[in-house]
């Protein structure tokens, strides 16, 4: 994984307070951006450029026409074992944000590359240098995890700034 750089911008959905505070236990315990990132699932990073977001912004919810607010079941432990092995939560949310992601993909494809990688949607609760620290954390993690469920109202368009993300502006989802 790289580090964002000021300027760069993500669509992300985060949960509500309650479910944040929850999440953030993990993530202080096993060392994901605690400090920097609030807990949020990534629909595309990096975004278009924000000189660019008040001129396509009123093109989105056309693009995801049909979608309404959904909900979001956190209720299984994923993991990417890489050079840095990432213990995540895997949303189930009737493959909605892969959904959204395709949209934004043909929408904005002048902005967005076909990442290398297929899409995974995830909320990331720790970060590990090995694979054995990455099991055992998930070991425990299973043990103790009772399933979070929330509600997704709206898409978030967020700038990272030298202090951390930061929410620049939203889309709400209609209501169903």
């Amino acid at each position: 994984m790289t580090a964002p750089q000021p300027g760069e911008t993500g669509l992300v959905v985060m949960p509500p307070a309650e479910i944040r505070t929850e999440i953030n236990m993990w993530r202080r315990v096993y060392g994901a951006y605690e400090s920097s990132v609030t807990p949020h699932i990534t629909i595309c990073y990096s975004f278009i450029p924000v000189e660019v977001w008040d001129a396509h912004r009123r093109a989105i919810p056309d693009s995801i026409r049909g979608i309404r607010a959904f909900e979001i079941v956190l209720r299984e432990l994923g993991t990417f074992v890489r050079d840095e092995s990432v213990l995540w939560l895997k949303p189930d949310d009737g493959k909605n944000l892969v959904r959204i992601r395709a949209r934004m993909q043909v929408l904005f494809s002048k902005h967005l590359s076909q990442p290398a990688l297929a899409y995974v949607p995830h909320m990331t609760i720790g970060l590990f240098h090995t694979v054995e620290e990455l099991f055992e954390a998930r070991r425990s993690v299973q043990k103790q995890f009772k399933p979070l469920r929330f509600t997704v109202e709206r898409l978030i368009f967020a700038i990272y700034e030298k202090e951390g993300w930061r929410i620049h502006d939203h889309i709400n989802l209609p209501q169903p």
